[in-house]
């Protein structure tokens, strides 16, 4: 192939005229730009002669049998152990798929020739449009079929500290939705469970009959995948719908629909991957339904062998749990738990159902018997986790925001290049400079500033943690190595509202040099989920390993409307072509790929 390529060069260049001055070429790597350099005239050749002389070899050679040396010819081994090795072939196909969507849908602009960074599922321009139409006609919460007990509990709770109480994209797109199916008694009704007033002898038995085996009887099973932007609320986007549909069965009273056995039983669960969103979760939970009146329970790695056990004594209206502890207390009890389970949400679903829980989280979705509604939550759609999906739940009803894979345009995104002086190469440098930068500049006046750090890897948090500390900066790390009660007490002055620097003294915290600022280094253990309301900043010191970690790292600020900012540190080494026009790429607001 290489040969053909040379002698379709050399007839293109000599053969064909293109050049009225020939010159002499000289073969060069395969890995080069075009496989040919011109050749300067040598000293001695004026232009005349050389031109003469190249008319002569023409007149009595023919281009195709120029010949070329075997090591030209010939790939050397590292080059075909190159060309057959999948990555190789990955990027081709990468690069190529990208090449054809951007002529097709320009508005998907996402890094080219990217590699394994590119791993989202890309949404047509086409699809999102009439999501827009949908979302303006639900404009508030009352044009939502939620109950009038759970619309209060929402408006004085889950959204008293918010001046305008209006639902978002996929709040609006997933009640409508999920709402859709008929109340209970009219399902009833449907399917001739209920009594009648002239109801004979014979209908009164055949209808008791049908109820007393209806708990053996399979029913067709609805799944859904909401899927939206970081801070769009998504958690309330599924829990609302859930605790109406729980809510609306007990007050019409279906034990046709649920019928309450008396031994404990779970009525619905809520699959998050780490025992931090279970903390969240359920906090928003017990919040509404102190008004709504459900039970509630939360079960994680940290919850202790006796209140596990505690769990299976109980009659609980949603749980909120990690799948390894969920499925222990299965294994563990001598009747399925989750028997009469009707309802499952799987939240962080992209990470339940790759190769780490997938098989955790599938056991426990085989696990009830009847179940009737089923959910997928996530603010990123994989590939991968889309041909899972469609293998698996081929009927799913997909609720996609409009704005799926783009970081909020509330988020400015700057890249800063670490080659250049005076960091030279030197992240640390350009870390301490950016913070520097950012305490002396004008955002949050009079606040206390919150900055998260992200790092690839667990092993450089203490080394960083302790770099920024000898600079006077108050730092500190959380990795998987702390305790949950470790990791809560040093997330809890990132979640909580920012204070002012007056009332820093109350909050019992170290004051570096630097007052004004609190750094946090973690990895991708807080990158999911965790709403931190009063962070305004994030920097990145790695570059994320894909787009699917950039999007959930950019997302811990800028949550529900608010303004943030991402910086990107990236060295030499890291800094490539499509990694420049990155934040070009957010900052216009398209989405990612």
């Amino acid at each position: 192939m290489v040969s053909f390529f040379n002698e379709i060069c050399f007839r293109c260049r000599i053969g064909n005229g293109i050049f009225s001055n020939p010159v002499l070429v000289t073969p060069i790597s395969w890995q080069s730009t075009r496989g040919y350099v011109r050749r300067a005239p040598r000293n001695g050749f004026s232009k005349q002669k050389k031109y003469e002389k190249s008319k002569k070899l023409m007149k009595y050679t023919k281009p195709a049998r120029m010949l070329l040396s075997k090591s030209v010819i010939a790939p050397s081994d590292a080059q075909r152990s190159r060309w057959s090795h999948d990555d190789f072939r990955r990027q081709k196909s990468v690069v190529k798929e990208f090449t054809e969507r951007q002529g097709t849908t320009p508005y998907l602009v996402g890094p080219p020739n990217a590699g394994g960074f590119s791993v989202l599922k890309s949404i047509d321009y086409e699809d999102r449009l009439p999501l827009n139409a949908t979302v303006a006609r639900l404009s508030s919460f009352e044009s939502l079929r939620l109950l009038p007990i759970v619309r209060n509990a929402l408006y004085g709770r889950a959204l008293r500290q918010l001046d305008e109480k209006r639902p978002t994209a996929i709040q609006a797109l997933a009640i409508k939705r999920i709402m859709s199916l008929p109340p209970p008694t009219v399902r009833l009704a449907q399917q001739g469970l209920l009594a009648k007033e002239d109801e004979t002898d014979e209908e009164y038995y055949e209808r008791r009959r049908y109820r007393k085996n209806l708990h053996k009887m399979k029913v067709k099973l609805k799944s859904y995948l909401l899927a939206a932007e970081t801070g769009s609320g998504k958690t309330l986007a599924y829990l609302l719908p859930l605790v109406s549909m729980l809510k609306e069965e007990e007050l019409q009273n279906a034990p046709a629909v649920w019928e309450l056995p008396e031994r404990p039983y779970i009525r619905s669960v809520i699959l998050v991957p780490t025992a931090e969103l279970v903390q969240q979760i359920l906090a928003v939970v017990k919040d509404m339904c102190h008004d709504i009146k459900l039970a509630s329970a939360g079960l994680s790695q940290e919850t202790t062998r006796g209140v596990a056990d505690n769990i299976r004594k109980k009659q609980i209206d949603i749980l909120v749990a990690t799948p390894v502890p969920l499925l222990k207390l299965l294994h563990r009890t001598d009747w399925n738990i989750l028997e009469d389970c009707r309802k499952i949400v799987v939240d962080e679903a992209d990470s339940l159902m790759d190769r780490s829980f997938k098989n955790e989280t599938q056991e426990i979705l085989d696990a009830p018997l009847r179940l009737e509604t089923l959910v997928f939550c996530s603010a990123t759609i994989p590939k991968t986790f889309d041909r899972t999906l469609a293998k698996k739940y081929p009927s799913m009803e997909r609720i996609i925001a409009p704005h799926l894979h783009q970081v909020p345009r509330r988020i400015t995104f700057s890249t800063v290049d670490t080659a250049a002086r005076p960091f030279f190469n030197d992240k640390r440098k350009a870390l301490a400079e950016t913070l520097y930068n950012l305490d002396r500049s004008d955002t949050d006046p009079g606040k206390l500033k919150r900055i998260v750090v992200f790092v690839n890897h667990r092993e450089s948090v203490p080394g960083l943690v302790e770099y920024l500390n000898g600079l006077k900066f108050h730092a500190v790390g959380v990795t998987r190595d702390n305790s949950l009660e470790e990791r809560s007490s040093l997330m809890r002055e990132f979640i909580r509202p920012t204070p002012r620097l007056e009332e820093v003294n109350n909050l019992n915290v170290v004051t570096g040099a630097v007052k004004t600022l609190r750094v946090l280094v973690t990895t991708d253990i807080f990158s999911r989920g965790i709403d931190m309301q009063s962070v305004r900043t994030i920097i990145l010191y790695d570059v994320p390993f894909s787009s699917i970690d950039l999007i959930h790292r950019a997302g811990r600020t800028g949550r529900m409307g608010r303004r943030g900012r991402v910086i990107l540190l990236a060295t030499k080494g890291e800094l490539k072509p499509w990694l420049r026009g990155l934040a070009t790429t957010i900052n216009r607001g398209y989405a990612l790929v």
